[in-house]
């Protein structure tokens, strides 16, 4: 009888660093890719395939709790063993607090955090009843520190690192290991973003605005997606599950 297939459920994983994510975890293990678009998640299953790895697609918002419950169906029809969840489908958007719309401030915590416990939820069950698996939040250094203009966001990356160190505690002797992962800025569309906010407000140009924020990192750099995908799969390995309920930082320094 053949052994069931171990996977890697990614969610946000149809681009940027979930994409780089899912690419690289498709090396050690079967990969369902979650997101919103399918023609981006269909482009990241392709890839996998073409590199000889196992991938399905599970389009849908991570705020609704049905999505989660549709990726570990899934994986279980397709007799695939959920061992790995990378919960790092995330929004984020700045302004001053004083006028910060109420519905973005609740739309960006849904998506964040509430997404988030959907998918550990969902996945719980299957990860205990074999008694390991790894489960990896990709917060921010904006979980550890606060940024101004960042107020919901911020709130959001930080309740991540500590809904990790609370599974840490609960779950330790149950063999799951839960690590948030903070990088600083990622070669992402969020970056880009943040990018042109800053052209906007400064009234610069977009090289000028890009080096202001590749300046945060002391390293002068702004961070590649393939490098958080490589620390997730380090994390992934199982090499050192003392690291479970750790902050693991990739800011260059900062």
């Amino acid at each position: 009888m053949n052994e069931p297939a171990l996977t890697s459920i990614v969610t946000g994983g149809g681009r940027g660093i979930g994409r780089a994510i899912a690419l690289r975890l498709a090396e050690e293990a079967a990969v369902i890719v979650v997101g919103r678009t399918e023609s981006d998640l269909q482009s990241v299953c392709q890839e996998i395939r073409r590199r000889g790895g196992l991938a399905e697609a599970c389009a849908g918002d991570v705020a609704n709790p049905a999505t989660a419950e549709r990726a570990v169906g899934l994986a279980r029809e397709l007799g695939w063993a959920v061992r790995h969840l990378i919960c790092n489908a995330g929004i984020g958007k700045s302004g001053p607090t004083e006028s910060f719309e109420q519905e973005l401030w609740r739309k960006i915590l849904e998506v964040n955090l509430q997404g988030s416990f959907y998918f550990i939820q969902s996945c719980l069950p299957v990860m205990l009843e074999a008694r390991q698996g790894v489960i990896c939040l990709i917060s921010s250094i904006s979980g550890l520190k606060g940024y101004a203009y960042t107020a919901a966001y911020t709130a959001s990356k930080h309740a991540l690192v500590g809904l990790a160190r609370s599974l840490a505690q609960e779950y330790g002797k149950r063999g799951i290991v839960v690590v948030p992962v903070c990088p600083g800025y990622v070669e992402s569309e969020m970056t880009r973003r943040t990018i042109r906010g800053v052209m906007k407000r400064r009234g610069i140009s977009e090289a000028e605005a890009a080096e202001l924020i590749a300046r945060v990192n002391p390293q002068r750099r702004i961070i590649p997606a393939e490098e958080v995908a490589e620390m997730v799969a380090f994390v992934c390995s199982g090499k050192v599950p003392s690291l479970s309920g750790n902050p693991l930082i990739l800011s260059g320094g900062e």
